[in-house]
């Protein structure tokens, strides 16, 4: 019996055709595609800057982080800081923050001392701050900015993470669209001057000597 020649290049091709084929199929399967999935992989950035303050006078900072939901973070640390907003900061790039940790100390009125340690680790509501901040992005009619700000402020044992969009009515038209804040959440800043939300608000472990392992513990 005699059976046709076939070339190699012929097999080769055929072969790498029925691979193609089936990872095709496999990603049809799963439900999603190559650019899916990339997408998905992409971290979404909501705040870029940062403040650290008080409105109880001064503190210092020398850890402060919150986790997002990326598994990145952001350092807040911004040493000796008082007033709200507080000192300023490039924090890089941060998502839906989902945990806070940190160390920071009251100082004295001379502030030449510490007068009591504090210290947290403590989650913050993922779902529930990341329908905030999309409340606030699409709260205004008028005013838009690509990213927000993450603000932390420490009052003694108390601590207070806000994001916004720092729409000043001096400067800018900040008129809400109608009904876009349904639940309330939009909220004066401490200072009055624009609009926040509120994403923790918590107390955190309080000491009145350097707690062991902090960055104010004498080595």
């Amino acid at each position: 019996m005699h059976f046709p020649k076939v070339e190699l290049k012929t097999l080769i091709m055929t072969k790498c055709q029925t691979i193609a084929l089936l990872l095709t199929q496999m990603f049809l399967m799963s439900g999603c595609s190559p650019q899916q999935t990339e997408y998905e992989n992409k971290k979404a950035v909501v705040a870029r800057f940062g403040n650290a303050g008080s409105t109880t006078g001064y503190h210092n900072i020398r850890l402060m982080t919150i986790r997002d939901t990326s598994g990145g973070g952001a350092g807040f640390a911004y040493g000796a800081v008082s007033g709200y907003p507080g000192a300023s900061a490039d924090i890089g790039g941060m998502g839906i923050p989902k945990s806070i940790e940190g160390f920071w100390a009251k100082q004295t009125a001379s502030k030449d001392d510490l007068e009591g340690y504090f210290k947290i680790s403590a989650p913050i509501e993922a779902q529930l701050a990341e329908k905030k901040i999309q409340t606030l992005n699409r709260y205004y009619a008028n005013y838009t900015r690509r990213q927000g700000v993450m603000q932390v402020v420490v009052d003694s044992e108390r601590v207070r993470v806000f994001y916004t969009l720092k729409c000043f009515e001096t400067y800018k038209d900040c008129t809400p669209r109608e009904n876009a804040d349904p639940n309330g959440w939009v909220i004066r800043s401490l200072a009055d001057s624009t609009d926040v939300v509120l994403l923790f608000d918590g107390k955190g472990e309080s000491s009145d000597t350097p707690f062991p392992g902090s960055p104010y513990e004498e080595k």
